[in-house]
């Protein structure tokens, strides 16, 4: 019996073609890090991602996430790092709280789902960043972005390596996912 519940959605074409978009503008940088936090990691598919193409080189990557059931199936998927000196762990923790250690990287592909920029607003400035949103309507999407130009206004970097939008497009609807990856 499986005891594990998933998502699905975790695994659909949007979320995972997302998350590979992010890792190839990523490696295409030729960035490096020492410690990576993805904020509202939920299943830490991009940590998945990002180790399992073995082109990015980081030390470790922290997922963060306010739903404790994410925890224990962040650390099984990615499990393969997880016992090696924890290169990667999941944690439980709401990023508008987020008190502790700041890393070199912040990754959030989850900005439509936060009630306020609050956990933005925290990160440090000089702090590289990657950050992605979407105009998907949806009844868990708080934050509504119309464009890539919005999405820039709304999260201000002191500078930008990449900025860019995807297209994803079914049969009976689409939507446009913003990146911007640079330093706060």
């Amino acid at each position: 019996m499986n005891q594990y519940l998933l998502d699905k959605d975790a695994f659909s074409s949007g979320q995972v073609g997302s998350k590979i978009w992010l890792c190839e503008e990523l490696e295409k940088l030729g960035w490096s890090s020492q410690l990576t936090y993805i904020y509202a990691g939920w299943y830490a598919i991009t940590a998945f991602l990002l180790l399992s193409r073995g082109k990015f080189q980081v030390d470790k990557i922290r997922s963060l996430d306010i739903d404790p059931s994410c925890e224990a199936v962040a650390d099984m998927i990615n499990e393969n790092w997880v016992w090696q000196d924890w290169k990667f762990k999941a944690f439980t923790q709401d990023c508008n709280n987020y008190e502790g250690q700041y890393g070199d990287l912040i990754i959030n592909t989850s900005t439509e789902h936060f009630t306020s920029t609050e956990w933005f607003d925290r990160i440090p400035n000089g702090t590289r960043v990657i950050l992605q949103g979407n105009n998907m309507p949806h009844e868990d999407h708080i934050i509504h972005t119309t464009s890539l130009e919005e999405f820039s206004k709304q999260y201000p970097l002191s500078s930008y390596a990449y900025q860019g939008e995807k297209q994803f497009s079914y049969p009976s609807w689409s939507f446009t996912r913003y990146m911007i990856v640079g330093i706060k």
